[in-house]
């Protein structure tokens, strides 16, 4: 809970705002009208408690059901001190290619086709840092959280639960995923147990032997291939690269090619639902994949095929089927308790299934007020408080008798949370943005609504990071100007509490792309960073500048 202040310059301004007794008056010169002064108005400001609980999110929604933007799908583990450890992956179903040709060592006339290494194909989220001596790009990869010195161990599994986009209960509706569903693991793909990866720029190939069957078809002689993604300019990217076992895949996919189960999409999503990729571990680093990227994530069959003639290998050649990675994908989010508690008078807002904040205007302390000026005037407004817990809350300011007729014009509002330095220090790991919005109370429905300025006002409703002088996080603030005077000139009467919570991009703008108007709150969230805000004394209030017709 934090103690509000009043400024004691605008102490007496104060009781302007609750019933307009006493008044501080300032002059607003009207500049090039000819007139020197106006004292029509009174001005001041008032800083107003505010209380916060911290909440742990259950879950999010997770699937790109419905949001062609979903792009970006973490994989990982991410242990940072106070926030919910994290584990994050993903479910994907699969493409099917065209042109599948044959299955294992059987003959196609004189052609013989021949499974070599079957591999899953991430492209990393790079950006290009530099050039080197040969003008070879080179590559930083983007937004990595965490250590990337430990190494993420992974596992790839089939998936045997059916991702229906429709509502099996209501086919007319689409379905939805939530971070913690849990789908069925089937067959582990993965090629070896325990494989761990350590995310790096340089990761632009991933070699792998195949026999050499230029000369001789059955050949135990091993030469060494390479497996790259290349942008349109032919230049390497870096990439993650998982083997995966190569009878399992030959005996699901290879030796299946020519089968009913490969012959439509709809038969093959059927019969292969997609794969399950998900982090094991207690600590290491979280990777950004994008999987919408133009280098399309895959899991690519490397082959050869060797011609004939006579039993005499005549041609040999390699090649490759990629299974993209497409159509409905779902992130899966696994959330533990923090390895260190969160310090006292203290909280965390963590994105993804962390946690968010409940914020309640308790409104004007009216013991704080007493203690500042104990004057007699003071003693008329303690009956006011109707729910008898000493605050003057938005709600009882509003019914006091005379506050619409004195003309109350709000000026500005600006809630404001504060960042705790110390535990919070990094600037570029903690969230760039946070959200709040109005918890509606809709006949004891709750339906997460955007607060009005959020569109009316979008250029100053805020959010956004505040870096001190030092560089480190220092605040958070938001405008809610209207917000606050629809509720005080009684134009609005729901005075619900409000919700604080990670941004999510794209999906937490109460405009679309499009330009339409969406005032419910959308539950996915997949930004995992986190921040600790203070929640002790003055660590978070509303400020609310106002004028007054006299």
């Amino acid at each position: 809970m934090k103690n509000i202040y009043i400024k004691s310059t605008y102490f007496g301004v104060l009781f302007l705002v609750l019933s307009g007794l006493i008044s501080c008056e300032e002059d607003f010169t009207d500049i090039g009208s000819g007139v020197v002064s106006n004292t029509k108005f009174s001005t001041g400001e008032v800083v107003l408690e505010v209380e916060i609980t911290q909440n742990n999110i259950a879950s999010v929604r997770a699937d790109n059901i419905g949001v062609s933007l979903l792009s970006e799908y973490w994989v990982g583990v991410y242990n940072k001190p106070y926030a919910e450890k994290v584990h994050a992956g993903f479910v994907s179903q699969l493409d099917l290619p065209s042109g599948l040709k044959t299955s294992g060592a059987s003959l196609d006339g004189d052609t013989i086709y021949n499974l070599d290494k079957v591999v899953l194909k991430l492209p990393y989220t790079a950006v290009i840092d530099n050039t080197d001596a040969d003008g070879n790009t080179i590559y930083k990869l983007d937004s990595i959280l965490g250590d990337v010195s430990i190494p993420t161990e992974l596992e790839v599994y089939r998936n045997g639960t059916f991702i229906n986009k429709l509502n099996p209960s209501d086919p007319s509706k689409s379905n939805s995923f939530s971070s913690d569903f849990a789908y069925e693991e089937q067959e582990l793909l993965t090629a070896a147990a325990g494989f761990t990866f350590m995310p790096s720029p340089s990761d632009t190939a991933f070699y792998f032997n195949r026999f050499d069957r230029s000369s001789d078809v059955n050949s135990a002689t091993v030469v060494q291939d390479t497996l790259n993604v290349f942008n349109g300019d032919a230049q390497a990217l870096p990439f993650l690269a998982i083997p995966l076992d190569l009878d399992e895949m030959k005996r699901l996919f290879w030796d299946k090619f020519e089968d009913a189960e490969f012959l439509s999409p709809t038969a093959f999503q059927n019969y292969f639902r997609g794969i399950i990729l998900k982090a094991k571990g207690t600590d290491g680093a979280l990777v950004p994949f994008n999987l919408a990227a133009s280098q399309a994530p895959s899991i690519d069959f490397m082959y050869s095929k060797t011609i004939l003639e006579n039993s005499v290998v005549t041609e040999n050649s390699t090649a490759s089927y990629s299974f993209n990675l497409a159509n409905t994908r779902n992130s899966t989010y696994k959330m533990s308790s923090p390895a260190i508690p969160v310090p006292n008078e203290n909280l965390v807002i963590q994105g993804m299934a962390g946690s968010s904040a409940t914020v309640k205007i308790l409104g004007v302390n009216l013991a704080a007020l007493k203690a500042e000026n104990p004057t007699d005037a003071i003693l008329e407004y303690e009956d006011k408080d109707a729910n008898n817990d000493g605050f003057l809350d938005l709600q009882e300011l509003a019914a006091l008798e005379g506050t619409d007729s004195q003309g109350l014009l709000v000026n500005d509002a600006s809630l404001t949370f504060k960042v705790n330095e110390t535990a919070s220090s990094d600037g570029n790991i903690v969230p760039q943005k946070l959200i709040i919005y109005k918890n509606s109370d809709n006949g004891g429905n709750v339906t997460p609504t955007h607060i009005e300025d959020s569109y009316t006002e979008s250029p100053f409703f805020g959010g956004n990071l505040f870096l001190s002088e030092e560089e480190k996080p220092e605040r958070y603030n938001f405008k809610i100007t209207d917000y606050i005077s629809s509720l005080l000139d009684g134009s609005m009467d729901n005075f619900s509490t409000l919700e604080l919570k990670v941004f999510n991009t794209n999906t937490d703008l109460p405009v679309t792309s499009t330009g339409i108007l969406d005032v419910n709150v959308k539950t996915y969230n997949w930004n995992p960073r986190s921040v600790v805000l203070l929640n002790g004394d003055t660590a978070a209030q509303l400020k609310i500048s106002y004028s007054k017709n006299k």
